[in-house]
């Protein structure tokens, strides 16, 4: 006698059917969940910080954040991610994709702090220089001091104790306060080009 075996092909056929229609559909599914505006950040990851995709909690992030520099303290140890950073301390935010590049620090360097004498009526330098934090992305150490037309306690407003640029664009556009600075060695400051730009390659993928 002849056994048909068809009826077995085609319960082997709709089941494979079936399986894909699964897969599809769980697919569809996956993707409804997925913010396809989802922003890259540079995230703390462990101990390494990657360029991914804010998600979960995060995925309707439109700021990143990360740790926050200054020249007395240098570089907080603030994690970067996703999002504001509302009031936390040492955080500072930013408001591009992957906008927060991984900072690493850099050699300290020193400046002269200047005060007004009111005895002399002039800005005197302090004895001892400013020990000044850096970020190794600094092509430049920076210092600010009196201009030549500073005659004023006025016309000066001293920044950082000396470290850093002129904080007021007017009085170095007025001469009243002067910037000094000091080249970086020329290996960091090519490590300082070449890190955001594969970070920015890399953020296009």
């Amino acid at each position: 006698a002849v056994v048909s075996t068809q009826s077995g092909h085609y319960g082997r056929g709709a089941k494979f059917l079936n399986m894909k229609l699964f897969t599809f559909l769980a697919l569809i599914g996956m993707l409804a969940f997925v913010n396809c505006d989802a922003i890259k950040c540079f995230q703390t990851v462990g101990d390494k910080v990657e360029d991914k995709l804010c998600a979960g909690d995060d995925a309707d992030a439109t700021k990143c954040k990360g740790p926050e520099f200054t020249y007395a303290a240098g570089i907080t140890s603030y994690d970067y991610g996703c999002g504001e950073c509302g009031d936390d301390a040492g955080c500072v935010e930013c408001a591009t994709a992957s906008c927060n590049v991984e900072e690493v620090a850099g050699d300290a360097f020193e400046c002269e702090n200047y005060e007004w004498n009111n005895a002399t009526d002039l800005f005197v330098a302090n004895a001892a220089n400013t020990t000044c934090k850096s970020k190794a992305s600094m092509t430049e150490h920076v210092c600010n001091k009196p201009g030549t037309v500073a005659e004023l306690e006025a016309d000066f407003t001293a920044a950082n104790a000396g470290c850093g640029p002129c904080s007021v664009a007017q009085e170095k556009t007025d001469k009243k306060c002067e910037e000094a600075s000091t080249e970086v060695n020329s290996a960091v400051s090519m490590t300082a080009l070449v890190l955001p730009l594969i970070a920015a390659i890399y953020a296009l993928f």
